[in-house]
């Protein structure tokens, strides 16, 4: 696949799975054998890992979700894309009761694409201090 068709699939990834929450448009676009380098210790770094994180985490949690890719660089089969995901604090997110804040999570992703699909991931985000900033 070209490097624009590599782009393409990841502004797919991130307005399907990330801001929409299809999680089978996800299982779709990743290779069975996909890998989250990224994933939290004692989380899946498989597809569930991920399904897991943005069905049962990001989507029961926020509500209006929107991804603005600030900026996108692709060379050979790698995709990085510097984002912002922003939502409206609305349920409960680990235990912290809905504030009603809205919150911006700035993200860095590099993700491999292997024949037109998605297959390993590595990630750089705030989520960390977005959650203590609802404390």
């Amino acid at each position: 696949m070209s490097t624009a068709q590599n782009k393409n699939l990841l502004l797919q990834y991130n307005k399907e799975v990330i801001e929409k929450g299809d999680m089978e448009f996800f299982q779709q676009i990743a290779t069975v054998d996909f890998i989250n380098h990224s994933a939290p210790e004692g989380m899946s770094n498989g597809i569930d890992g991920v399904i897991y994180f943005f069905a049962n985490v990001i989507h029961t949690a926020l509500t209006d979700i929107t991804v603005h890719v600030l900026d996108m660089v692709a060379e050979e089969n790698k995709v990085a894309t510097r984002k912002e995901i922003n939502g409206i604090h609305t349920g409960s997110l680990f235990g912290i009761p809905a504030t009603g804040k809205k919150i911006t999570i700035t993200v860095i992703d590099i993700f491999t694409v292997l024949d037109g699909k998605l297959k390993e991931h590595w990630g750089e985000n705030n989520f960390a201090s977005v959650i203590q900033s609802l404390q």
